[in-house]
């Protein structure tokens, strides 16, 4: 059984089909010439482990190895979003240098298998054309830069800004959010400069034949990236607080950890799994327990300091099988893109063995305002293995989430006996621990 993949099909001379199980890349006769100029390079072995493993198939086709989980850079922190531009760049410099450049420049063709990038779309590479500038150089500013320059500068996250735009910020947008910055580095020359030069361009002219007129030379494109990597390379976005960046260190969060990493704990113990979601991971203690269990664990939660640094402390220590995520569950990634399906949900990119929604219902209940019923519904839909945990509409957070709410503000079925009903019809519960007026389940769908 085979399809084309959803969101491969903007190269003609490239598209990728998934075929039982394997991903194929289809090649046309300028793929594969392209190709054989890429094996030729010697590029494939110098980055051996930073592209993604590919053997050449029959009939014009490359196979490719399967990332483990497919995720998109308005997903991403911004430390990886910054760890993925400098890679970008990176790899730009050593095509240069292997007579070799890329035909776009968007972190959609980059994936992070754990804490590490890969770049994924090798139909990318061709053979360098003298006199011809940095195709890319736009569209990497749109979906890396301005990004990164609007977080580091004003503070504003940019996953809404790319989630709004699959094609990035464009300058003018970006100088306007930037307004006040011009005297920074990377601003006035790539963003201000940019906008100016977007309102002046007429639709009709050939640019690019113009640009390549004028004698571009692979020094000059080297001299531009070199540039921007020392722009990227001194941004920061480091943020003393956040909403949940203190919660693992709240009394009553600490007082509950050990009894939770017990139970926890006994559960993966009991067989090894291939993917789990921790979804409410925030400092990552759960996700690094279950690591120890499972080949890859997504670690997602929506505050986005709390998983830049755990994206911080994976690189520094590891382990290489924790994938961070930034992602509110109450306003989930949808499918983006033509027809809704180059960019997928989270639920259609990998079926988790097992789910850890550890203090996250009530979130969702009192503060997002959606029926235990819908929330439990989704739960079953996703046919896993969960750990959850209960917390009770007069328990203290609980309390703190309602606390501006009037009572007939919150939906009537968030109580014990409702949930109970609801595991019932969906659920078989394996196990079950009280404390403190908390309830830990362990549950497999019916």
């Amino acid at each position: 059984m085979s399809h084309f993949d959803p969101g491969s099909f903007r190269d003609p001379a490239s598209r990728v089909v998934l075929r039982n199980g394997a991903v194929e890349r289809l090649l046309t006769t300028q793929g594969r010439d392209d190709w054989e100029a890429l094996a030729a390079s010697g590029l494939l072995e110098a980055w051996k482990g930073r592209l993604v493993a590919t053997e050449l198939g029959e009939d014009l086709t490359l196979v490719h190895e399967r990332m483990p989980f497919w995720t998109y850079p308005y997903e991403w922190s911004f430390g990886m979003l910054k760890r993925a531009a400098l890679f970008h760049l990176e790899l730009n410099q050593a095509a240069l240098a292997s007579g070799l450049d890329l035909k776009d420049a968007t972190p959609y063709n980059i994936q992070f298998r754990g804490r590490e990038p890969i770049f994924v779309d090798l139909g990318s590479f061709r053979p360098y054309r003298p006199g011809e500038p940095w195709i890319g150089y736009g569209q990497f500013c749109r979906l890396f830069l301005y990004p990164l320059l609007i977080q580091a500068y004003s503070g504003i996250a940019f996953q809404p800004l790319l989630r709004g735009d699959l094609e990035g910020i464009d300058p003018e947008t970006a100088n306007a959010m930037l307004k006040g910055q011009k005297l920074r580095p990377g601003v006035a020359l790539d963003v201000t400069m940019q906008a100016r030069a977007q309102r002046r361009v007429d639709a009709e002219r050939d640019v690019r034949h113009e640009l390549s007129s004028a004698g571009f030379k692979p020094e000059m494109i080297a001299a531009n990236q070199k540039r921007l990597h020392g722009v990227i390379s001194r941004l920061e976005w480091k943020p003393e607080t956040s909403a949940w960046s203190g919660y693992a260190q709240c009394d009553h969060v600490a007082s509950q950890r050990q009894a939770k990493t017990e139970f926890v704990e006994s559960v993966l113990r009991d067989r090894p799994r291939s993917l789990v979601w921790d979804l409410g991971a925030n400092d990552g203690h759960f996700s690094r327990l279950a690591a120890n269990h499972a080949d890859l664990v997504l670690a997602a939660d929506a505050d986005q300091l709390v998983i830049d640094r755990l994206y911080r402390d994976l690189v520094e220590n590891g382990p290489d099988n924790i994938l961070p995520l930034v992602f509110d569950l109450s306003n989930p990634s949808p499918g983006l893109g033509w027809r809704g399906r180059e960019r997928q949900r989270l639920e259609d990119r990998g079926k988790p063995d097992l789910i850890l929604l550890l203090a996250v219902i009530h979130h969702l209940v009192v503060a997002g305002n959606l029926p235990l019923s819908e929330v439990m519904d989704w739960l079953a839909s996703l046919r896993s293995e969960i750990i959850f945990e209960w917390v009770p509409p007069n328990d203290p957070l609980a309390k703190r989430l309602a606390i501006n709410k009037r009572a007939n503000e919150i939906h009537g079925d968030y109580n014990e006996a409702s949930l109970r009903a609801l595991l019932a019809s969906n659920f078989a519960v394996q196990t079950e621990k009280s404390w403190e007026g908390r309830i830990l389940f362990h549950v497999l769908p019916r």
